[in-house]
């Protein structure tokens, strides 16, 4: 069965001038191996009709790296499962047969998929593993980071989670260099939701975002509830996105950087735009 989180994103810029927001976007936990087959409730999620459903060549697609940089990606195999071993295994650490792969990330919404980012964990007899965090652009262009065995850390309580501070050479934002780092921190969904990315220039945090939520029921009255929280969830996330970009150029007067500006910095991108690689065909 999914997990279904009753969640929100929180978005502040630290720096160099303040600005944050929180909106409701619901996540999902599910089983990599079986995305096909994800079902909740009768009528809200999985089959046919269903507002909301999951389609596997939305995650971690089979593509050329653009200005590959270090260790080779690989992307190969039908399903997120096979892609996401492929992956794991092209960093130097293949998953024994018997590891389960959850993915975290919002469905489709009546049609549509958009994801800012989308994370993946692996478990080991129930001990976390290793994970993937792929970021989206709304450019149509991704992104994946692979946080392995030296990114596991243990919490205060014992638990285990993943952090990874990594340069970003991906254009996300107009607002932001692309030579700074980003900070993934992955725990495993459980009772709460709990994943935190933030932004680091010259060693100083600029930006902290966060996706965090509890866990509810499945249930076709609890999605129908959380849609009307998010109304056309995905079109909502899009536009947020372009809003509060004009809001920072517009009225708080942030420099603007254009994406063809920094093409030699934009490292390891899938579905690269043609402004990047002069292809209009």
């Amino acid at each position: 069965m999914p997990r279904l989180y009753d969640a929100e994103v929180m978005h502040a810029r630290l720096r160099p001038k303040r600005h944050d927001f929180t909106h409701a976007a619901f996540a999902l936990a599910v089983d990599a191996a079986s995305l096909g087959s994800v079902r909740a409730g009768r009528f809200m999620l999985g089959r046919a009709f269903s507002p909301y459903c999951f389609r596997d060549r939305d995650f971690l697609p089979a593509a050329e790296l653009f200005q590959p940089e270090g260790l080779g990606q690989a992307f190969t195999g039908e399903t997120l499962d096979a892609r996401f071993r492929a992956f794991v295994a092209s960093q130097g650490e293949p998953l024994p047969a018997r590891a389960q792969i959850t993915l975290v990330a919002m469905p489709r919404a009546f049609g549509k998929s958009y994801n800012p980012a989308v994370f993946m964990m692996a478990t080991v007899d129930g001990e976390l593993a290793c994970g993937i965090a792929e970021v989206h652009n709304t450019f149509g262009e991704r992104k994946a980071w692979f946080l392995g065995r030296t990114c596991l850390r243990r919490d205060h309580d014992g638990e285990t989670y993943l952090q990874l501070r990594t340069p970003k050479r991906f254009y996300v934002s107009p607002f932001s260099a692309l030579d700074t780092e980003f900070e993934f921190t992955l725990r495993l969904p459980a009772d709460r939701l709990a994943i935190t990315v933030d932004h680091y220039e010259g060693g100083q945090k600029t930006l902290t975002s966060a996706w965090t939520g509890r866990q509810v029921p499945a249930t076709d009255l609890r999605m129908l509830w959380l849609t009307v929280k998010s109304p056309l969830l995905i079109i909502k996330v899009v536009a947020l996105i372009h809003l509060h970009a004009a809001w920072l150029w517009l009225v708080k007067k942030l420099p603007f950087r254009r994406k063809g500006a920094d093409i030699p910095d934009q490292r390891n991108l899938r579905h690269p735009t043609p402004e990047l690689t002069g292809r209009h065909d």
